[in-house]
This record gives C-alpha cells, sequence and structure tokens, in this order.
C-alpha cells in the first residue's frame, strides 16, 4: 500500500512541522534545520518513529535552551507527555540506534514511559 501523504500532511499539521521538501525530508524545523527522511518509510507510525528518533538528540543535548525548549514543547504538546530535556537525551542514550527501532517504536506506543527506561539504565 505504501505511506499515506494525506496522513503525513495530517500529522505535519498538528505537529507543526514546516516542509515536506521533494527529496522525502520532513524540514520538522527550518529556523534549526532539524529534518528526518521519510522517503522509505512504510506508514505513520513509522513518520511518527523518525521524527521522535531525530528530535531527541538535538532537544536533548545539541541545540540552544531556547530553540529545544521551542521544539520540546511542540513535541509535548503532540504526543500529550511533559518530557524533558534530560528525557529527550535519555532517550537518546538508550533508544537511538538502527538495532533498537522496534524497541523504541514500541516504548513510543506504551506513551513514553521514561521512568521504565531510566530503570533499565541503571541496571546495565
Amino acid at each position: 500500500m505504501g505511506l499515506d501523504y494525506n496522513e503525513v500532511f495530517k500529522f505535519m499539521k498538528e505537529f507543526g512541522i514546516d516542509i515536506l521538501n521533494q527529496y522525502g525530508e520532513l524540514i520538522i524545523d527550518e529556523r534549526t534545520n532539524t529534518y528526518v527522511g521519510i522517503e522509505n518509510c512504510k506508514d505513520i507510525e513509522e513518520v511518527k518513529l523518525y521524527v521522535v528518533y531525530s528530535l531527541c538528540r538535538p532537544i536533548g543535548k545539541g541545540l540552544e535552551t531556547r530553540d529545544a525548549n521551542r521544539l520540546l514543547k511542540k513535541f509535548n504538546k503532540y504526543f500529550n507527555v511533559e518530557l524533558t530535556r534530560e528525557d529527550m537525551r535519555l532517550m537518546y542514550g538508550e533508544l537511538c540506534y538502527m538495532s533498537k527501532l522496534e524497541k523504541f517504536k514500541e516504548f513510543i506506543k506504551k506513551g513514553f514511559p521514561v521512568e521504565e527506561l531510566r530503570l533499565m539504565s541503571k541496571e546495565i
């Protein structure tokens, strides 16, 4: 079936994503050049996974505080959560690996149980 771009545009509007360019990249935030490629995504859940994946590092540790907090506010509003920059940094350190994509997808579906992730990271 493939990716339904009507769902992508709806997600972009709800999340506040700036642009979908001709290269299959969502420009999540033009001001900070934060983007992610979605050309290989099979469905909207994969698009959301890659958006979250691509936001963890910049929000957690890559961007200036003002820009990071602005993006975090969008993120929290869309996903109806109250994550912090530290939470995003933890997600980046524990889940942002291609080998852990399925685990990350489940983490998102469960509503971002950061406390579970914190406990798991201490066990290692």
